[in-house]
């Protein structure tokens, strides 16, 4: 069994945020602190992101690759590495570092 330990530090900005409601064209409101905290503004690109097919998550667009160098750097095993960046090509593409 191949072991990985995950930076705890990558989890001290996880909040909840509250809940929002869908519009009958798929729109859904961001709350406001949340905007505030990630520095979200108008015309900002987002990607959407879909975990587990049930969780539902947002991450401004130019900032990928910053959280992938973190994910990567956070892990403790190249042989999960290699296993992580195979997935990330598979989900977002082959242009994913590392």
């Amino acid at each position: 069994m191949v072991k990985y330990i995950v930076d705890s530090d990558m989890h001290k900005h996880d909040k909840m945020y509250g809940t929002t409601t869908m519009g009958a064209r798929g729109q859904v409101v961001i709350p406001a602190q949340a905007r505030k905290d990630l520095g979200l503004k108008p015309g900002d690109q987002l990607m959407v992101m879909g975990k587990f097919g049930k969780v539902l998550g947002l991450m401004k667009a130019d900032q990928l690759s910053e959280v992938i160098d973190t994910i990567m750097e956070s892990v403790d095993s190249k042989e999960w590495k290699k296993e992580i960046k195979k997935h990330m090509e598979k989900v977002i593409g082959s242009n994913s570092n590392n």
